[in-house]
């Protein structure tokens, strides 16, 4: 029994380890959108944090590249590429997909997975490195998966 308890206990560890290391999938913070971010859900019209409204920019941008706009993909998993400027405050993106966080990113390319076919909506948040604090940094896209 104590030997269960310990791999139970092991497996989110390790889950984490290869989930949060930039150096492992091109820059992927998460590598994949299985990884559910701890701040519960967040609706793609809201401009608001875990604790309030997006904080300023200062100087942090971002532009997605891929998905193109009104894009159509034959596959569950979405090929991302932006430009990220990170600014005074910024460390890597959130992406939501449908208003729901489906990953972070630490570098300007990464896949989500697990995307179900339909019209989909992805906004790209530029995050401070509390993982907490949104800037309005912020770029959308319309894609659908078929």
């Amino acid at each position: 029994m104590q030997r269960l308890n310990y791999i139970i206990l092991a497996a989110p560890l390790l889950g984490a380890m290869t989930t949060t290391n930039p150096s492992w999938h091109d820059g992927l913070f998460a590598a994949d959108s299985a990884y559910q971010h701890k701040h519960g859900h967040t609706k793609d019209s809201d401009k608001v944090t875990g604790s309030g409204k997006l904080l300023p920019a200062d100087g942090a941008t971002v532009k997605i590249l891929s998905p193109k706009k009104e894009q159509i993909i034959k596959s569950e998993r979405i090929p991302l590429q932006f430009n990220l400027t990170k600014g005074r405050r910024g460390h890597h993106v959130h992406a939501y997909v449908d208003g729901e966080l489906m990953g972070m990113f630490n570098g300007q390319t990464g896949t989500l997975t697990g995307i179900k076919p339909g019209n989909h909506v992805l906004e790209l948040r530029v995050v401070a490195e509390d993982h907490q604090s949104e800037l309005d940094a912020v770029d959308k896209v319309s894609f659908t998966v078929q």
